[in-house]
């Protein structure tokens, strides 16, 4: 068990949200190239901050999308605290969440060279969908889904 670690609710305009959404976007950018889709930070997802010792290592947002259907957004851990499985943590945290606020089934959108990520979603139970919008004409995109 990791010792010092928080999760704390928190709203997308927070400056350490910020920070890591800015650095996801660097490193997806460094890895797709900039023409890779640029999906703003939508105002109605909540943001779990990750809090490791205090300092900010990592996000998730929850989007609600429709009746019962949320979208998992900024799924991102600071390069320096990955191995750890911090992100197992911030997932079962927004799936809590998810379904405190009566969504039934979530689905996100990764990348096809996001190995990692690939494998932590297909080993919490989700599984590959066909893209939605705005991923259905990327080819670097894969989307995956989980009823909760």
């Amino acid at each position: 068990m990791i010792e010092n670690l928080e999760l704390r609710a928190v709203p997308g305009t927070d400056p350490a949200i910020r920070t890591l959404a800015a650095a996801q976007q660097a490193e997806l950018a460094a890895v797709y190239g900039d023409d890779q889709p640029q999906v703003g930070l939508h105002p109605d997802i909540a943001f779990i901050l990750l809090l490791l010792e205090g300092s900010p290592v990592g996000c998730v947002g929850l989007q609600p999308v429709g009746p019962g259907l949320g979208e998992i957004k900024r799924m991102y851990v600071d390069p320096s605290a990955r191995g750890w499985g911090l992100s197992r943590h911030l997932l079962t945290a927004v799936e809590a969440e998810a379904q405190r606020n009566g969504i039934t089934r979530l689905r996100l959108e990764t990348g096809t060279q996001q190995l990692e990520a690939i494998a932590l979603y297909t080993n919490h139970g989700y599984a590959p969908t066909p893209p939605y919008p705005p991923f259905e004409n990327e080819s670097a995109s894969l989307c995956f889904a989980k009823d909760l």
